[in-house]
């Protein structure tokens, strides 16, 4: 089990795995492996289910039903990649990142590869259903979880990706209206952007209890709304506040509390005004991984509803969204919080976890489809297939398509996004450039006592182009080069 890591306060300097957690342009590549883990569940959620093993009565069936908690980690990621600008924007009187700009990488990033996937799975599986020009424009421009019965075969996972692009949209608003709440100081700002965050969360638990009542007037498909998920993008928002946090502040309003800081706790940073016990269960990935595995244990009970499509009650489903939000909350904090190293960063750096990643939104995508060539051409057979059998056939399909998606669509996409942006740059010399990262500076560390520990927030810069979210696999390696290329 992994201890907290803390700046060494002996010396001034920060520990040397800490340095290398977050690179310049404040990009967290813990969190690129991250993804990995969240899309394998999603694909191995799917495989246990059509395979049968879901619904069986072995114990293994109960946990890999609630492996849909990779959906509740990416929609947490998107909340703290893409409000982290934002944030940081108005916690510090900064200007928001341009809305046209942010919404134009924002397509660029996920109607690329979805349309290529769309177009097979439109054609091979759902033809015979294409009647009209609404027919081809509600998939396509990712309506489906408006329209009853309008979820393609082969592309029924899409419904997340449906719900993603309402945030994308709804971001920008949050983000104003994060903005107007004011506050005097930095440090009131942070404490209001957090209880926003908050707000988000007890909405969506709110209108996901709601939706799932016998008795609500809203439709069927509205637990699909963007509102149904609010408080798993709201805790990805309030990460992103605590990453932007002012330094030399006391600590944030949640922890103020339990660690009784008071005004002479001025010049102590956020890890200093933690309290020791919520450090481990926050900051030590080890403690917080094993945490989060626990919690997905008893969420595979019944605790949390029925384990297949079948209607659940207005409880179960509260308790499911709250412990899937639980998980998401431990994994990925330890990995944006002051801690360093310990056995899931390890992991989540290895060469092959990277670049699965990095082909996330590709595995994704074409994950369903090869399920269905498993059925229909290979001969298997739905709900009554080997789980390993079926997973191996699957993950042999979908990855080579998704390194394609990638290569030929995804990096091809990014790169004209990046010239276009440096020709809009020339002819408006004055504007900075969208992929250029803000240049906030980080303090000299002199050697001195320990109350002069570096800020996280000095150590977490925000990007001025939001970071891929949900889906998205970018290769930041690649990007960041073109960046210094470019300069």
């Amino acid at each position: 089990m992994s201890q907290p890591v803390r700046p060494d306060a002996s010396n001034g300097q920060v520990g040397e795995s800490a340095s290398n957690a977050v690179r310049s342009d404040g990009w967290l590549p813990a969190l690129e492996g991250l993804r990995a883990v969240a899309v394998l569940c999603v694909v191995i959620h799917h495989v246990s289910f059509l395979s049968g093993l879901t619904n069986s009565f072995a114990r293994l069936g109960g946990v890999l039903a609630r492996l849909d908690v990779g959906v509740a980690i990416f929609f947490a990621l998107s909340g703290f990649l893409l409000y982290r600008p934002f944030a940081h924007a108005a916690i510090h009187s900064q200007a928001h990142p341009p809305v046209r700009r942010y919404l134009w990488h924002r397509a660029l990033r996920i109607l690329p590869g979805y349309w290529a996937m769309a177009v097979v799975a439109l054609l091979w599986l759902n033809i015979d259903y294409l009647r009209s020009v609404w027919d081809w424009a509600v998939p396509l421009l990712l309506a489906q979880i408006y329209q009853p019965l309008r979820l393609p075969v082969g592309m029924e996972q899409t419904w997340s990706l449906a719900t993603e692009a309402t945030f994308y949209l709804a971001l920008p608003v949050i983000a104003v209206l994060g903005r107007r709440m004011g506050g005097r100081t930095p440090l009131q700002r942070a404490r209001r952007q957090l209880a926003l965050g908050a707000v988000l969360v007890l909405a969506g638990l709110t209108w996901n209890a709601y939706a799932h009542n016998p008795d609500s007037p809203l439709p069927g498909l509205a637990v699909l709304w963007l509102p149904a998920f609010l408080d798993w993008f709201g805790i990805g928002i309030m990460l992103a506040v605590l990453a932007s946090w002012p330094p030399s502040t006391t600590s944030p309003v949640l922890l103020a509390g339990l660690t009784g800081s008071g005004p002479g706790r001025g010049d102590e940073d956020l890890w200093s005004a933690t309290p020791r016990g919520l450090r481990v269960f926050t900051f030590a990935p080890g403690t917080s991984w094993l945490i989060a595995g626990a919690l997905l244990w008893i969420a595979s009970t019944p605790i949390a509803g029925p384990r297949g499509v079948e209607p659940t009650r207005p409880i179960e489903s509260t308790i499911e969204h709250l412990v899937f939000l639980l998980v998401a909350w431990f994994l990925i904090a330890p990995l944006v919080g002051p801690g360093a190293g310990g056995v899931p960063r390890a992991f989540l750096d290895q060469p092959v976890i990277r670049f699965v990643g990095r082909i996330s939104y590709g595995i994704f995508l074409w994950h369903l489809l090869a399920l269905e060539v498993c059925f229909r051409l290979i001969g298997l057979t739905r709900m009554n297939s080997s789980f390993w059998v079926l997973l191996v056939l699957t993950l042999a399909l979908t990855i080579p398509a998704a390194a394609a998606t990638y290569y030929l669509i995804e990096r091809p996409t990014q790169r004209l996004r990046r010239f276009l942006a440096r020709r809009h740059n020339r002819r408006r010399p004055g504007i900075v450039a969208a992929d250029t990262p803000l240049q906030t500076p980080v303090p000299a560390l002199q050697a001195a006592g320990p109350a002069e520990r570096p800020a996280l927030p000095a150590r977490l810069v925000a990007p001025a182009d939001p970071a891929e979210a949900q889906h998205q696999g970018g290769d930041r390696d690649e990007e960041q080069a073109g960046r210094n290329r470019d300069q």
